[in-house]
């Protein structure tokens, strides 16, 4: 029996990159580009057969964008400080 290892390559690189992009989030510019790269070598992926690790960086490249956004979101456009004391508690 012969094996389809033809998108077996994409899929690890969605897959690491999807990871890295988690890892890094806090550094925003970063995680957006990993995860960029993720959902593209997932979709090629994918389009080539490898269903598994492919699904599995798409997913993760999508989840840390989606995170990503919203962090930027709320730290830039809405000015929200999450390291300063309230003050009430002063």
């Amino acid at each position: 029996m012969e094996q389809n290892n033809s998108g077996k390559g994409f899929g690890i690189v969605s897959l690491v990159t999807g990871i890295l992009s988690i890892v890094s989030i806090e550094f925003i510019i970063i995680s957006i580009v990993f995860a960029i790269i993720s959902i593209i070598f997932g979709v090629i992926g994918i389009k080539k057969g490898n269903k598994g690790l492919s699904k599995a960086g798409l997913i993760l490249g999508i989840v840390s964008l989606s995170i990503t956004f919203l962090l930027f979101l709320f730290l830039e456009v809405l000015d929200v400080s999450i390291f300063t004391i309230p003050t009430w508690y002063q």
